[in-house]
């Protein structure tokens, strides 16, 4: 008999770190004892830093190891984590810092003119400005894992994620929970993935195919990798390239939006025909409305993966699976 194993990341890192839990987009593997460690070196350095409980740090990266080094050490040490649009031109950026009161700005290079604008702005000291790669007036990111322990920090803390709405209508406004006071291993991180059927562990997949800085791409990705599911990032999306990785990596789940529906259809059905997405069971979509003839056709090709979440930011929410949907569009 197997015994199952434990629930949320850093058990499950310390109980078999040789496990790969995350393809980088460059096809690099991460194991979790390289992703456990490179997050408890990130605590250890902002610490030094200054940050403190309750202290935020912002983020402009793209999807990568480094931005889910982020995620893991904020929601470890009692730490915000302020997540960017790296779309965001540089005022955008220096308004969300400086609202978010940001005491650490770690940006990538692609994006080094706005992230350099937006910290001269916002007023950050060049000493708490990290580069993922060579920024002018930045620190290499490097700076604050190189030296640092890669045990598990002292008092460890569950911190949260502090989103950005889209500010539609005036400034985006941020969301700022109250830290609940618990220790990261006594929040179920992943629980909420149940609702559409996806069970923990097995030989699940989660392909990461949209911008990490939304809410809910981050939450289906991490809820994903502490219930033990493997991770596929994508940095740059197409249509052909997520094909192939779900055919490479037989990925069985992912969070998509109608745009990319519109876009996989659009391709010729030659190129269609040349990847297996037989291994997809949960192709879950939101944020906007799907017109009823794009999700026909996804379904005809995909099969009924395709599922339908409404409203989840609100509250309550609604979900449909392709039955239900097909029952009633």
């Amino acid at each position: 008999m197997t015994s199952t194993p434990p629930a949320g990341f850093w058990a499950q890192a310390t109980q078999d770190p040789s496990r790969t839990v995350l393809i980088a987009p460059d096809g690099s593997p991460w194991t979790a004892g390289r992703l456990h460690a490179a997050a408890n070196q990130l605590v250890h350095g902002l610490r030094a830093a200054g940050l403190q409980r309750g202290d935020a740090f912002a983020v402009v990266l793209p999807n990568s190891a480094e931005f889910f080094t982020a995620h893991l050490a904020a929601s470890q040490a009692g730490f915000y984590l302020v997540p960017i649009n790296h779309h965001f031109v540089a005022p955008e950026i220096a308004w969300i810092v400086a609202d978010s009161g940001a005491k650490v700005l770690i940006a990538d290079e692609r994006f080094a003119a706005a992230a350099r604008q937006a910290a001269d702005e916002a007023g950050l000291p060049a000493s708490h400005r990290y580069a993922v790669g060579d920024i002018d007036g930045f620190r290499p990111y490097a700076e604050l894992l190189d030296g640092q322990p890669e045990s598990a920090p002292a008092d460890r803390e569950l911190g949260w994620v502090m989103n950005y709405t889209s500010g539609t209508t005036g400034r985006p406004r941020g969301i700022r929970r109250p830290l609940p006071g618990k220790r990261p291993e006594e929040a179920y991180l992943g629980g909420f993935l149940g609702i559409f059927g996806i069970q923990p562990f097995g030989d699940n997949v989660h392909l990461v195919c949209s911008p990490l800085y939304h809410t809910a791409v981050l939450q289906f990705a991490a809820a994903s990798l502490h219930i033990g599911h493997r991770l596929v990032l994508m940095d740059k999306w197409t249509p052909e390239e997520m094909l192939r990785l779900i055919d490479t990596h037989r990925c069985t789940h992912t969070h998509m939006v109608p745009t990319q529906f519109h876009r996989l259809l659009a391709l010729p059905e030659d190129v269609r025909a040349r990847y297996d997405v037989s291994s997809m069971r949960h192709a879950i979509h939101g944020a906007a409305p799907c017109p009823d003839h794009v999700k026909r056709a996804m379904l005809d090709w995909w099969g009924p993966c395709v599922e339908e979440y409404y409203a989840a930011s609100e509250g309550g929410g609604a979900f449909a699976t392709a039955e239900d949907w097909l029952k009633k569009p």
